[in-house]
């Protein structure tokens, strides 16, 4: 069963992890998911991220297991780079509604981030996060801005309502 606040994003490079800062930041339970087992304990014990020296992991889990990071999550951020992106959902266990943030198409197949997942994952809610951002400034809390795209308006006005802050 997912909770409410609950929220896992799937990838710990430095957008990933800016967004796992982001999401935090606005009052989400977070756990940040790295492939590399060694990255996720590093990443446990040091509360930061290499990618992202200046940023402190405040407020979020990090684990190598995905099933872990998916427990009772309502919603994912999927920030996984788009060439390893179908091996990677492929091996995920059942996924809550996704928003993917990887850029680019997909080189074998020439299809989008969402049509991929349309392959994969028939009938999953699915949204698509892009913008002119730049991950250090998203893990600072510098004002950005970004497009949330969906077909869907309950996850695109839910994805919103998770991930955004006030500007201050």
């Amino acid at each position: 069963m997912s909770e409410a606040n609950r929220l896992a994003v799937l990838g710990a490079g430095a957008w990933g992890t800016a967004l796992a800062i982001q999401a935090a930041r606005a009052g989400n339970r977070v756990t940040l998911w790295a492939r590399d087992p060694e990255k996720a304990a590093a990443m446990r014990g040091t509360r930061r991220n290499p990618r992202l020296p200046d940023a402190v992991l405040e407020g979020l889990r990090v684990t190598a297991d995905a099933a872990e990071a998916l427990e009772g999550a309502s919603l994912a951020v999927l920030a996984v780079p788009m060439q390893p992106l179908r091996a990677a959902v492929a091996a995920m266990p059942e996924l809550p509604p996704v928003v993917a943030v990887a850029k680019g198409v997909e080189s074998s197949s020439l299809l989008l981030p969402l049509e991929v997942l349309a392959e994969l994952r028939p009938g999953l809610p699915a949204a698509v996060l892009s913008g002119p951002n730049f991950a250090h400034e998203v893990a600072a809390g510098l004002p950005a801005a970004a497009v949330l795209a969906s077909t869907d308006p309950v996850l695109r006005a839910a994805a919103c309502a998770r991930l955004a802050t006030p500007v201050s």
